[in-house]
């Protein structure tokens, strides 16, 4: 697995905002239509950040970040997991992304997104 380069993540960022279009969107690298985005919080000791993975399918090429928790409200697929299972998942971006390309498949993601 590899990173998004900066350029390639410039191109995933010019599209509409995954929170008002939430499907795959082209990959910069290998051009399928397979880059997917799953948005998580998490909760720590001083604030609770918000933690986005954008990956594509096809090259398995990705990209995360964290931001302020701040935005409109969305469901997690993940929550259902227990809590141990869902932070070594978390942990792991290989099983992460294969668990995430199950939900995709099943039709539980992509994520809805509220106010």
């Amino acid at each position: 697995m590899r990173e998004f380069d900066a350029e390639q993540v410039q191109q995933l960022l010019a599209g509409p905002r995954f929170v008002d279009e939430p499907g795959e969107r082209a990959c910069p690298a290998c051009g399928a239509v397979a880059v997917r985005t799953y948005v998580y919080r998490r909760v720590g000791p001083h604030r609770t950040v918000r933690i986005t993975y954008m990956w594509c399918a096809s090259c398995r090429r990705h990209k995360g970040w964290t931001g302020p928790d701040a935005g409109p409200s969305f469901d997690d697929p993940l929550l259902q997991l227990p809590e141990a299972a869902r932070d070594i998942l978390l942990k792991d971006l290989e099983s992460l992304f294969a668990k995430l390309d199950a939900l995709w498949e099943a039709g539980d993601l992509p994520q809805h997104f509220g106010d």
